[in-house]
């Protein structure tokens, strides 16, 4: 597409196309209601900010660190797989792949998804976590194993600098439904279509959409600037 510079950016290899759960999520909650963002974000990677990566990691690993041990206290039958890579499962014409920071499993089985964020709390944290949940059970259907009953799901939030990890958990038998409600899923649905399909999509530029967008660097209609303020004071 002419609005579209996708030379500026590295493809995916043939066969690796996805989508992670974060960036799912974030679509979800329409944080970026733009289509042509996700289905970017389904074949080509984006330049990484080195110096903002070594920071956040070095945050997201001291607050891993302090949710594992919360874990541990409050969980001690639980087993406990940290940073678990998940397979990569098909869903509505995509693919998903990622891994959440922490898998608990239960001696009957039950599973406990949790995830350390340094960041500031958002809504789509939940998301994410409740498709990470969907993958196992998906992975252990394809395995021809017992689909494991989703016990809860945890997020730690630190700032990874000396404070405190505060955990915020759901928990209970509709944990699952709390955190991935039928309308959620119905957007997702509708996200992992769009994204999938071989027809490049509009973009659908807007202040919030092109803000921290990957690839408005590559898009002729990405909004760069700030609109100046409109003194609406004769309509009063």
């Amino acid at each position: 597409a002419t609005f579209m510079h996708l030379s500026l950016f590295k493809k995916k290899a043939a066969g690796y196309e996805c989508l992670g759960p974060s960036t799912i999520a974030d679509a979800s909650t329409f944080e970026n209601s733009c289509a042509l963002n996700t289905w970017i974000a389904t074949r080509y990677k984006a330049a990484p900010d080195n110096e903002f990566l070594a920071r956040w990691q070095l945050r997201h690993t001291a607050v891993l660190n302090q949710m594992h041990e919360r874990l541990k206290e409050q969980y001690p039958a639980a087993k406990i797989q940290m940073e678990f890579d998940l397979q990569p499962i098909d869903m509505c014409g995509n693919t998903l792949f990622g891994a959440p920071d922490a898998l608990l499993i239960f001696p009957n089985g039950d599973i406990h998804i949790a995830d350390a964020k340094s960041g500031r709390r958002k809504q789509t944290h939940w998301i994410q976590i409740g498709l990470y949940a969907l993958m196992i059970q998906a992975e252990a259907r394809f395995s021809e194993k017992p689909i494991p009953k989703v016990h809860g799901f945890t997020l730690g939030y630190g700032d990874g600098q000396g404070g405190d990890c505060e955990l915020l958990s759901i928990v209970g038998e509709n944990a699952l439904e709390e955190v991935l409600p039928e309308a959620t899923r119905k957007r997702i649905r509708n996200i992992l279509a769009e994204s999938g399909c071989s027809t490049m999509p509009e973009p659908t530029p807007s202040s919030s959409n092109c803000r921290f967008c990957k690839w408005k660097g590559g898009c002729e209609h990405a909004m760069t600037s700030v609109k100046a303020v409109v003194d609406a004071t004769d309509l009063l």
